[in-house]
Order: structure tokens, then C-alpha cells, then sequence
């Protein structure tokens, strides 16, 4: 049976085909952008361009790198640890077309998406073709190189670092460029969500599943194994030198710190410690984290020790972290609302 289109008036839609629209964005992904980009531009505004205002901002950065690590380390299970290194990319791609080559923001975001992409595949090209824990060494390395470059570079403005990066959006007053800013990240992150939320749910996503779990078995079913891994890495590193130019665009300045091998650490913990297979987990993990880290000194001062800590044992007792903790007890207490439900039954009858 054919379904008929409702007619619609001049300048007008009707419910049906909004809700067509809606569908085709698709509901569910749709619904949680939508949800990311409400609460993130409510808490922007309220907090009004403070200090906290710009510590959510950069936590909006990170957490857009954070993102596209549930959909490479978390989903697909690629161990590549580079994501400091493109971060880094990004911050300093940003930076020097804006202060030494006097770009505008809308250029240099793009010309870093696309250096990214390029960059991005002619490493993968090399490092997607080791399997697991070879991959992992390999990328484990980059942050490393990239670190003596970028602090031993007068170009790059050494130990110092680049200063004078413009906000996403300027305004009059400064604290009006901070919200303006953070508006404009949410947009993306909100966006970046959708994406990698539309991915996920999408037969892209049952591939990069079925990798996951077992790479012979995913060949087997016809997955392009290569095409998919090389896939995957350039789409986590794009979304990682996006992120490292908003954490630039938020602070006004990029230094070493962000490139080095302690900033990979704190995104795998702002990844694993929340959840490493939950979008909204890796946002809030990497909004609280920053937070923590410039909450107090004894706190920013031990940080590297407190997050090495903190991924060992969450490793150790629930990989999932906090949202598969918490699963696992929900699922515990279902278990035994049954077993009572079912001793209840026997018992009368």
C-alpha cells in the first residue's frame, strides 16, 4: 500500500513532513545534538563570559576530540593514540595562519580540516596497515616528535607558544567574544555528534562493529578492511585537529602543553574513565576533567599522577567506566527483581 502525501498549504509544513525531515536526519541522532546544543548554549549565556564560561568552552574543544575517540578507540577498537598530535596540528595550523599570515577564523578552520584530511592520510596510509597493539606503538611515538618540534621551534614560538589566536566569534567586550565562542563551539560539537551518532547507527557502523569484534569474521562478510581502518583514523584525527583549533580560538594561545604525551593521556581519560562507547559520557568526561584541572593547584599540580592512577584502575575493574559500571549494576538489580518476581510466583502457586 502507497502512502498518501498530505497536501500543504502556501508557507506552510505540515506536521507529517516535518516529522518525515526529521526521520530522515534520523530521530535519535537528530534528538541528541539537538539535546547537546540547548544545554551547552543555555550554560554559555548563563555563566556570561567568566572564568568557568571559558573553562566549559575549552572542555567543548576537547570534548569534540573526545567524540570522535568513542567512535575510533571506543566503537571501532583502533588503538591509535595520535589524537594529542593532530589536536596539536590544529591549535598550531590555527595560530599561524591567523597571527602570522593574517587569516580570518572561517579560513584557517577550514585549511586545517583539510590539512588534517591530508596529513591525516598519508600517516594512516603507513600506520593502519599494523594491526592492534603494533598501531598503538606506532602512534604512541608521534606525540613525542611532534612535542621536541614544536618546543625547540622559534617559528613556533618555542616554550612560549603562539599568542593572539582570534575567538571563533568576536564581540565588543571580551566577554562577549567568550560566549560567542562557546556558542559557535557548541554548534560544532552538536554537530560532530550528529555525525558520529549517524555513523554509529548507519551500515558504516555495523561494519566498523563487526571489525571490532573480530577482523577475519568482518572480512569474511566482505568488509574492506583497509579501506575501513585508514577510514576511521582520518576521521578521528580531522575531528581531533577540529577540536585542538577551538581549545586554540577559546585560550587566545597554544603552547607545547597541548601536544605532549601527558595531553594524550588526559584524553584517554577523559574517554575511559565516563564511558569509552558513550557519546554524551565522553562530553561530560571532558568538560569535568578540564574543570578539575584548573579547579585547584594541588589538583593541576598532581594531575599526571591522579589521571595514570584513575585509567589503571578503571581499566582494571570496568573497562566501560562509569556508564558500564552503572549498567552492570542495573542489570544486577533487574536481575534480581526477576528472580524474587519468579520465587513469588512459585510460592503461590
Amino acid at each position: 500500500m502507497t502512502a498518501v502525501r498530505p497536501e500543504t498549504g502556501t508557507g506552510t509544513v505540515r506536521p507529517q513532513a516535518a516529522w518525515g525531515w526529521w526521520q530522515r536526519l534520523d530521530a535519535t541522532s537528530a534528538s541528541m545534538a539537538l539535546g547537546v546544543a540547548v544545554v551547552g548554549i543555555v550554560a554559555l549565556v548563563a555563566l556570561n563570559g567568566n572564568y568557568t564560561g571559558l573553562v566549559v568552552t575549552t572542555g567543548v574543544g576537547y570534548a569534540v576530540v573526545t567524540v570522535g575517540m568513542v567512535a575510533q578507540i571506543g566503537y571501532s577498537h583502533q588503538l591509535a593514540f595520535s589524537q594529542s598530535v593532530f589536536m596539536g596540528l590544529g591549535a598550531y595550523g590555527a595560530a599561524l595562519l591567523e597571527t602570522r599570515y593574517n587569516q580570518g577564523v572561517l579560513v584557517s578552520m577550514l585549511a586545517v580540516i583539510v590539512g588534517a584530511v591530508v596529513v591525516a592520510y598519508l600517516i594512516g596510509a603507513v600506520v593502519t596497515r599494523a594491526p592492534g597493539l603494533a598501531l598503538a606503538l606506532a602512534t604512541l611515538l608521534l606525540p613525542l616528535f611532534l612535542y621536541e618540534l614544536v618546543t625547540y621551534s622559534s617559528y613556533l614560538g618555542t616554550f612560549a607558544g603562539i599568542s593572539g589566536v582570534l575567538p571563533l566569534w568576536s564581540g565588543e567586550t571580551y566577554a562577549e567574544g567568550m560566549v560567542r565562542t562557546g556558542v559557535v563551539a557548541v554548534i560544532i560539537l552538536a554537530v560532530v555528534v550528529w555525525l558520529v551518532m549517524r555513523i554509529m547507527r548507519s551500515g558504516v557502523g555495523l561494519q566498523l562493529m563487526a571489525l571490532a569484534a573480530d577482523e577475519r569474521l568482518a572480512e569474511g562478510m566482505g568488509v574492506n578492511l583497509r579501506k575501513r581502518r585508514l577510514g576511521v583514523f582520518i576521521f578521528g584525527s580531522v575531528l581531533a585537529a577540529l577540536g585542538g583549533a577551538i581549545v586554540a580560538s577559546a585560550q587566545g594561545i597554544v603552547t607545547p602543553d597541548l601536544v605532549n604525551e601527558s595531553a594524550e593521556v588526559t584524553l584517554l581519560i577523559m574517554v575511559f574513565v565516563p564511558g569509552r562507547r558513550n557519546v554524551i559520557a565522553a562530553i561530560v568526561g571532558a568538560i569535568v576533567i578540564e574543570w578539575l584541572s584548573t579547579s585547584t593547584e594541588f589538583i593541576s599540580t598532581n594531575l599526571p599522577t591522579f589521571e595514570g592512577a584513575l585509567l589503571i584502575l578503571v581499566l582494571l575493574i570496568e573497562p566501560d567506566g562509569i556508564v558500564g559500571l552503572c549498567q552492570r549494576g542495573w542489570e544486577a538489580v533487574r536481575r534480581k527483581r526477576v528472580e524474587r518476581a519468579v520465587a513469588a510466583k512459585e510460592e503461590t502457586a
